[in-house]
């Protein structure tokens, strides 16, 4: 089973581990309190419930969240804005080079 775990804008500065429960919260202050886009960052999905979790998303018409993100070793201590600063350039980068400059997914 998945759980949602809505992020406030006072965790923006805790890392990705602690905000996934694999590390105690720090309390540390947020460099920034907003984003103009949502996130979606995912952990602890086997590579099959992965697969179905994104295919069902799909599946249920629910509006595609742009920035999205697994949590890895190499993302884990990352805090919020960082995370978003890397999702934001990979998309620019992504819409770029598709004809349409839209989100394929």
């Amino acid at each position: 089973m998945a759980r949602v775990r809505p992020v406030l804008p006072a965790e923006y500065g805790e890392t990705l581990a602690a905000l996934c429960g694999m590390e105690p919260l720090a309390s540390i202050p947020a460099k920034e309190t907003s984003f103009t886009a949502e996130m979606l960052v995912l952990a602890h999905f086997p590579g099959d419930l992965l697969t179905r979790f994104l295919n069902g998303f799909r599946q249920a018409g629910i509006t595609p969240v742009m920035l999205k993100a697994v949590v890895t070793d190499t993302n884990a201590h990352w805090d919020s804005l960082s995370l978003y600063q890397e999702l934001s350039a990979e998309h620019d980068a992504l819409a770029a080079q598709t004809p349409t400059g839209k989100e394929m997914v």
